[in-house]
């Protein structure tokens, strides 16, 4: 059962045609980096609504969420239409378990994510705990073409702010660009290109992996891993090793 409250449309931006980023004022209770809300609006007199990860840090507000347009009719649609001012229903009360809370302490922390599932992972980061818990992170963000990977003012940020402790890996899948790895996640997984890149290891005894978004990159991305000796959090009983997904369609 949701607990709406009513949210006001602080900003709109929209990076492409489809990609768009909310910022909404809204009296959410507090949560933990990677959790969800539900968003609402009241389409021909139905409360249309589907969950979204917060992309803020637990701190800030107004609330910031990332989104991309599907089919036509779809809620995210009618999301990208609106402008400031402009209403949208927020479940007060956040859920989901894809947090740091589940995710054991351990040297290297990988992030893979494709698309807007970066959202909960930029949460994180804008957080001390991971920093405070992992000696490196590794955050690997996959998209169609450049102008969809977005937030790179953050990971500029983060950079600087721990030098030496963030590695940050663009993957552009349909269209060559400088400075970035071509085609997807699951094929480097395979060529071990991402760990000569990042110059960490990717290893059960060391590391712990987080991936959030299509779920056909997670299935196949798991699917790798737990050939490398990874198991899913919620059947290892091993500090290290451990695999933490959500997907996003």
């Amino acid at each position: 059962m949701n607990d709406w409250t009513r949210g006001k449309v602080v900003h709109n931006r929209h990076w492409t045609e489809n990609l768009f980023s909310l910022t909404i004022d809204a009296d959410v209770r507090r949560f933990r980096a990677g959790q969800y809300t539900s968003l609402g609006l009241d389409i021909e007199g139905q409360r249309i609504s589907d969950p979204y990860s917060m992309l803020s840090a637990p701190d800030e507000r107004p609330l910031e969420f990332f989104f991309y347009t599907r089919l036509e009719g779809d809620l995210s649609t009618a999301l990208n239409r609106l402008q400031p001012g402009d209403t949208v229903w927020v479940d007060r009360q956040p859920a989901g378990d894809f947090t740091l809370d589940q995710v054991p302490d351990s040297e290297e922390l990988w992030l893979l994510a494709t698309g807007t599932g970066v959202a909960p992972f930029l949460s994180m980061l804008k957080t001390e705990e991971p920093w405070q818990r992992f000696r490196q992170i590794i955050l690997v963000y996959a998209a169609r073409y450049l102008r969809d990977l977005r937030y790179q003012e953050l990971f500029d940020t983060l950079h600087l702010r721990y030098p030496g402790r963030f590695t940050f890996i663009p993957i552009i899948s349909r269209e060559p660009v400088a400075d970035t790895l071509d085609g997807h996640i699951t094929d480097h997984l395979a060529d071990g290109v991402l760990q000569r890149v990042s110059g960490q290891v990717l290893d059960p005894t060391s590391s712990q992996v987080m991936l959030c978004g299509n779920p056909g990159m997670i299935q196949e991305a798991v699917a790798r891993l737990r050939t490398a000796g990874f198991r899913d959090g919620t059947d290892n009983p091993e500090a290290h090793g451990r695999l933490h997904y959500e997907s996003y369609w």
